[in-house]
């Protein structure tokens, strides 16, 4: 059962938008293009996982991409199984190449790149998550957690000093045997049911997403972005408001929404607040009348009032 199903992260939507936004040949598009390829093909290897789960013999309670707070500061999980004998935390590696985890070393590196040692990494989610548990729910789990590479393209090296290395770090093939051999181990059930729903939902509704300012990451300001409403068939800036709906000056595709999007994008990398006359710059759009119409109809609420209102979007 799948109380927190897996949805595209925030990450991957605000790159997407704001590599649309950039100017045309902006200095930053090769950073923003590696960036989301890297996003994407991460969450590829997330996804890739569901077909694997499918298999299991049981039917765990399954929530992915969780994001909790530790009281200090955040921890996010890929996917996370509830058991009845324990909770299992899988972490997804989607890269390819020659992987070499050196647990003594405490590292993991790619040819010349080096990373965190992904061990290293989810033992410090299962602690954090051991420490939550308790404190929101008061009860004592079992925590294991399996790194599970997902990319076939990549070939896996581990140093000698982690005997148990194996059981830890997978390939995505491995994933159903290595779910089967824990449940082996933990043979004493300490959850009901009811005591799995109970925890899923807590974990789900603390859950908090994050709201990335890829803005403020790449030092953009509001002129480095495209003014105007995206054609949706050409992907020109060239949509025009004529009698109540768009109308592209490059293919004369027409829409009646497609101020929604671009309104969208402005919530996601300039403000969740726009007042008419920002939205007539942002839209190109030369009658506050109009832009009053698209404002009203679309926002969620106005806060202030007068000339000053402004429309939360």
């Amino acid at each position: 059962m799948i109380i927190k199903p897996r949805v595209i992260p925030p990450d991957i939507t605000h790159l997407s938008m704001l590599l649309k936004r950039l100017k045309p040949n902006h200095p930053v598009t090769p950073q923003v293009e590696e960036m989301l390829s890297t996003k994407q093909a991460g969450w590829n290897g997330e996804q890739s996982l569901d077909f694997h789960l499918d298999y299991l013999k049981d039917s765990p309670i399954i929530l992915h991409n969780l994001r909790l707070h530790d009281g200090h500061h955040f921890f996010q999980m890929d996917t996370l199984l509830l058991f009845p004998s324990f909770i299992l935390i899988i972490e997804a590696k989607n890269m390819k190449g020659q992987i070499s985890i050196h647990r003594k070393k405490k590292e993991m590196r790619r040819d010349l790149e080096g990373f965190q040692d992904p061990v290293e990494q989810v033992e410090r989610q299962k602690d954090l998550l051991e420490e939550w548990l308790l404190r929101h729910t008061g009860l004592k789990v079992p925590v294991d957690f399996l790194v599970v590479f997902t990319n076939r393209r990549c070939v896996l090296e581990f140093d000698s000093s982690d005997p148990s290395i194996h059981e830890k770090v997978i390939r995505a093939t491995s994933l159903v045997g290595a779910i089967e051999r824990k449940k082996e181990f933990y043979k004493e059930e300490v959850l009901t049911r009811a005591d799995m729903m109970r925890i899923g939902r807590a974990l789900a509704e603390d859950h908090q997403e994050l709201v990335p300012d890829y803005m403020k990451r790449f030092n953009l300001s509001y002129s480095d972005l495209q003014k105007g409403v995206r054609c949706p068939e050409c992907g020109k800036y060239f949509m025009r408001r004529a009698k109540r709906k768009w109308i592209c000056a490059v293919c004369s595709y027409s829409s009646y929404s497609s101020h929604e999007e671009a309104l969208r994008e402005y919530a996601a990398l300039v403000s969740k607040v726009i007042s008419n006359k920002e939205a007539q710059e942002f839209l190109k759009i030369s009658s506050r009348h109009v832009a009053y119409r698209i404002l009203s109809a679309y926002a969620r609420s106005t806060v202030g009032g007068g000339k000053y209102i402004k429309y939360l979007l």
